[in-house]
């Protein structure tokens, strides 16, 4: 691979502002529940240690936020300096890792690096492990660059990189909702429905699972001990759900997310609907801002959350709420919705406290989180056309990521699908909610994604739709 130009190399020489989204990040960082985002590679086969070692130092000088730390003695906001360049290391093990197990590492972004990464080998196979901070990186980014690691391993091309200057630029711009002013305007109108869900949110008292007040405060001493469960969905029924979401006229991701709101407000609220006091299931569901251009950009984050909020009495009949659910995501993309959080967060920059105010605030802003990554490595040239990813003699037997889990939010979910298999990946804080319930919760969301029936399969009234808000 070839070396980056003089521009690059000193792409964050003097400083690069940190967005709002970020700085939150910083922000809500704590021991105990860091801002990292953990995933894990399983590999058949030997590894080609050289390869992957000479690949991986290649294409890390390709990421630079991957290579920076965070600044705060500079007067104003954060900014991402050059910092320690992450370092592939390698290691041994007995015995194969269990399917969850993921490295604790210090992972500051402060101090650096930002991203952890390690092969170990063993006598079946090999695995990679990494963790990256989520201020550096989101979920897409960590894929996108494993991505481009595994490519250089392989001596295969994939999408041409952008120059240096471009990046900086692109990198730069990360945090804007428009490219100038006069676009920002013209969005006012579609953003200003999203005021409603501005309040209703500051407003709306958060249902929580299992005792997470216990892990809102942080605990003296206390450090990183992740808990992941990982589930695979069964081919039939992943065959169903995109079958019903065609008939139905919505998406795989709508079903999915009210099969989790179902699946977690039925544990959270056991019984009638006097069970939850007046308080609200409320999903968290990150969403991705890249436009059609960005997938040339190095891992950074171009992400934003959008909040679903229902009662129990709002998932009783399922296919109303999968119904439900598609409206509030169109009204959402339509209208930019998804801009609302980074401006927000923006706003709360200037406020009296600043973002670490928001991250302190005592109430959960979830009760849980779900991920959808979609399609990954669909079209990779790593993909053989028996639909199998392979690196030299290796095959990628299973992979999974897990996104943080914040205090009093304990359980955040990721799933994605490679190769017709998705995968559900959990991470749960073990002091807010036993990993039993959480397992329970799992396979509720599975036996909702298979009782979901069309309309048309039913016969039938169409039942009335939840409300957008």
């Amino acid at each position: 691979m070839n070396a980056p130009d003089d521009a690059e190399v000193s792409l964050l020489a003097e400083g690069l502002p940190t967005t709002a989204f970020e700085e939150h990040m910083l922000a809500d960082d704590r021991p105990s529940h860091p801002m990292v985002i953990a995933s894990q590679f399983r590999f058949s086969g030997k590894p080609a240690r050289e390869a992957l070692s000479e690949a991986f130092d290649g294409v890390i000088l390709r990421e630079p936020l991957l290579r920076a730390r965070i600044d705060d003695s500079r007067f104003g906001r954060p900014r991402w300096v050059p910092g320690p360049s992450p370092r592939l290391r390698h290691r041994a093990a007995g015995q194969p890792p269990p399917i969850a197990s993921i490295p604790t590492p210090s992972v500051s972004a402060r101090e650096g690096p930002v991203l952890h990464a390690e092969i170990v080998e063993d006598p079946s196979g090999w695995t990679i492990n990494l963790a990256v901070h989520h201020a550096a990186c989101d979920g897409l980014g960590l894929v996108a660059f494993i991505e481009r690691w595994l490519l250089a391993a392989s001596g295969l091309h994939g999408r041409r990189p952008r120059p240096a200057n471009e990046v900086l630029a692109c990198l730069q711009a990360r945090g804007r909702v428009a490219p100038s002013w006069s676009e920002f305007l013209r969005l006012l109108p579609d953003l200003r429905v999203g005021l409603a869900g501005v309040r209703q949110f500051m407003s709306r008292r958060v249902l929580e699972l299992g005792t997470a007040r216990q892990s809102r405060v942080e605990r003296d001493g206390a450090v990183w001990s992740p808990v992941i469960l990982v589930t695979e969905i069964d081919a039939s029924t992943i065959l169903h759900v995109e079958a019903a979401a065609r008939a139905e006229g919505v998406t795989v991701n709508d079903i999915l997310a009210a099969a989790f709101l179902a699946a977690v407000t039925e544990e959270a609220a056991p019984g009638d609907s006097t069970a939850t006091g007046g308080a609200w299931s409320r999903l968290g569901v990150p969403i991705s801002l890249r436009t059609k251009s960005d997938h040339l950009l190095p891992a950074a984050n171009r992400v934003s959350m959008v909040f679903l909020d229902r009662r129990r009495e709002h998932c009783l009949d399922f296919r109303a709420l999968v119904r439900g659910v598609h409206a509030e995501m169109e009204l959402i993309r339509t209208h930019a919705l998804g801009h609302i959080m980074p401006l927000s967060l923006e706003l709360g920059r200037w406020l009296a406290g600043g973002l670490r105010r928001a991250a302190n605030r005592p109430s959960p802003q979830a009760t849980a989180v779900l991920s959808n990554l979609g399609r990954c490595f669909h079209r990779s040239p790593l993909m053989n056309r028996s639909g199998t990813l392979r690196i030299g003699e290796s095959t990628l037997e299973s992979w999974w990521i897990a996104p943080p889990v914040r205090p009093g939010t304990a359980l955040a979910v990721a799933t994605h699908e490679t190769a017709g298999r998705r995968i559900v990946a959990a991470h749960v804080d073990p002091t807010a909610l036993s990993p039993a319930i959480a397992q329970t919760i799992l396979d509720r969301f599975v036996t909702w994604l298979r009782a979901f029936t069309p309309e048309a399969d039913r016969g039938g009234a169409v039942a009335t739709e939840v409300s957008a808000w």
